[in-house]
């Protein structure tokens, strides 16, 4: 059975990005110095599981609220994760990844560091991150919160509000977020617009001008 994401993912992030012009939104596109880890294109999208981070020293211990949030995350999410522009340092790494994908998380999107590279990158689990490095968090970076708003770094805006359950919609174009509020209206519109596009670009193909196009299909 056809899911609203497997829609999303049918229409591409560009076209999703198209919707949000259409509504006088500026597109909530993630920052495009964001990478793909382990796969050509991480294909995925799915509601948004938030987890919130910041650098800081500290000597105690393993970091029980990174721990206790990968212990909760249910089956089909997206694990998004805000490091608040921490520097030089992993969020996760491999065991933590392996919680990860035993646990059903459908793809990963870290505005901040990842290390164990090459174990990531056998992994069936898409991610994507800002950077890689072998220095880990413990002591230097650490969860603060998560399934709260969080903050990531965006491309055509400084910042970008996530809260949990909205939609990450991730493909070779990029990382887009669709706000829980508009998620039912941006599904519809991405449907009606993959389907035209779809009969517009077989007729371009076939001759059709793209100014006759324009007025045909009313966007291009």
């Amino acid at each position: 059975m056809t899911s609203a994401f497997d829609h999303l993912l049918a229409a591409g992030t560009a076209v999703v990005s198209d919707i949000f012009d259409t509504m006088g939104i500026t597109p909530p596109v993630l920052d495009t110095n964001l990478k793909k880890v382990n796969y050509p294109v991480a294909h995925f999208a799915g509601p948004a599981y938030t987890i919130d981070g910041h650098a800081e020293r500290w000597t105690r211990g393993g970091d029980r609220a990174k721990l206790a949030a990968i212990d909760a995350m249910p089956s089909g999410v997206v694990a998004l994760w805000s490091s608040n522009d921490a520097q030089g340092v992993c969020c996760f790494g491999d065991l933590l990844a392996t919680a990860m994908q035993a646990r059903g998380c459908t793809g990963i999107v870290v505005d901040g560091g990842v290390r164990d590279v090459a174990f990531l990158r056998q992994c069936s689990m898409p991610v994507v991150a800002r950077y890689w490095t072998p220095a880990q968090g413990i002591g230097r970076w650490r969860v603060t919160a998560s399934q709260a708003p969080i903050s990531v770094r965006g491309a055509l805006e400084p910042w970008i509000t996530v809260e949990p359950g909205d939609i990450v919609v991730s493909d070779v174009d990029g990382v887009i977020i669709i706000p829980a509020s508009l998620s039912a209206k941006v599904i519809d519109v991405a449907t009606q617009w993959a389907s035209a596009e779809t009969t517009a670009r077989e007729e371009i193909r076939q001759g059709l001008p793209l100014l006759t196009a324009l007025e045909k299909y009313g966007h291009l």
